[in-house]
């Protein structure tokens, strides 16, 4: 069975704990990069997001509109994030890593 690593991420851009996210998504296989919070202030880094072409990154909707970040399309906003995130994180072989 394949390990399915799913990163969320609630720091902004600068941040140790962004920092240490990254540098652990560089090393995984199968990754989904959850953005919540000021966690989506990272979409505004065009380098920050440079990690394993594999990676999927999903943003809150709601966080996004709050804060006036943009969408981009290599980003996917489903509307139903947090179910999403749970029932990935529920799933069989998930590891989770929050920052």
């Amino acid at each position: 069975m394949d390990r399915k690593e799913i990163f969320l991420l609630t720091k902004p851009p600068h941040s140790e704990r962004t920092r240490l996210c990254f540098s652990l998504m560089e090393h995984s296989e199968d990754a989904a990069l959850y953005l919540a919070g000021d966690g989506v202030y990272n979409l505004l880094q065009f380098d920050c997001l440079k990690i394993r072409p594999k990676a999927r990154i999903l943003a809150c909707e709601d966080d996004l509109k709050a804060r006036g970040v943009p969408v981009r399309e290599d980003v996917i906003v489903p509307e139903n994030f947090y179910q999403l995130l749970v029932e990935e994180m529920i799933s069989e072989g998930s590891r989770i890593y929050t920052f």
